[in-house]
């Protein structure tokens, strides 16, 4: 069982990522980029696009 306490999920099974997305460059060459941190103190891992981060999440918890 899992509970959400605040900026925290607690259990086991759980895990909690920080996500973030933007735009990078100038029209009409703008780039999605990403950054991908486990956890509020985990190292942040940065992304040239959403592709690769969303590899690199599901690889992450297949994993696990």
């Amino acid at each position: 069982m899992e509970e959400e306490t605040g900026a925290q999920l607690i259990g086991v099974d759980g895990r909690v990522y920080v996500l973030r997305v933007w735009y990078e460059g100038q029209a009409p060459t703008q780039h999605w980029r990403a950054s991908l941190r486990e956890g509020t103190h985990g190292e942040r891992r940065h992304f040239a696009s959403i592709d690769d981060c969303i590899e690199h999440l599901y690889g992450e918890l297949v994993r696990r």
